[in-house]
C-alpha cells in the first residue's frame, strides 16, 4: 500500500484481540519507530498479505489471555487479511497476534512446547 492509497482509504478503528505481552510490546516499538501501532499493525497484515507464499501457520495460542484492542487500518487490508484468516482458518486477531510476535521477536508457544513445559509427554 502506499501513500497514495492510503489517502484514498482512511483508517477506521478495529478490534483485535492481542495479549497484554504484544500490546506492550507494540506500544514500544511505535515510540521507537515514531509510528502509531495502528500503522505497524498494517504494515505488518499488509507484508503478510503479500507474499506469494505464506510461512507454515503455527499452532494455536489457546492459552493466551488477550484482551479487545483498537487498532486503524484501513479497508482493503482489513478486507484481505479477513479473507486471508478464513482461507486458514483462523481469525484476524490470531493472525495478528502471530504476526506482531514475529515482528517484535516474542515467543511464539506452540503446543509441544507448552506440553513440553507442563512435562506432558
Amino acid at each position: 500500500m502506499t501513500d497514495q492509497d492510503e489517502l484514498k482509504f482512511p483508517r477506521r478503528q478495529r478490534s483485535a484481540m492481542l495479549s497484554d505481552e504484544v500490546w506492550a510490546a507494540l506500544r514500544r516499538r511505535a515510540v521507537v519507530e515514531h509510528r502509531s501501532a495502528s500503522v505497524i499493525c498494517e504494515k505488518v497484515l499488509a507484508h503478510y498479505l503479500s507474499l506469494d507464499e505464506k510461512p507454515e501457520k503455527p499452532s494455536t495460542l489457546e492459552d493466551l489471555e488477550t484482551r479487545k484492542r483498537s487498532v486503524h487500518v484501513t479497508d482493503p487490508i482489513w478486507s484481505d487479511a479477513r479473507a486471508q484468516a478464513v482461507m486458514e482458518r483462523r481469525s484476524v486477531s490470531e493472525m495478528l497476534e502471530h504476526l506482531l510476535r514475529a515482528y517484535l521477536g516474542l515467543e511464539i508457544h506452540s503446543v509441544e512446547a507448552r506440553s513440553a513445559r507442563r512435562g506432558e509427554a
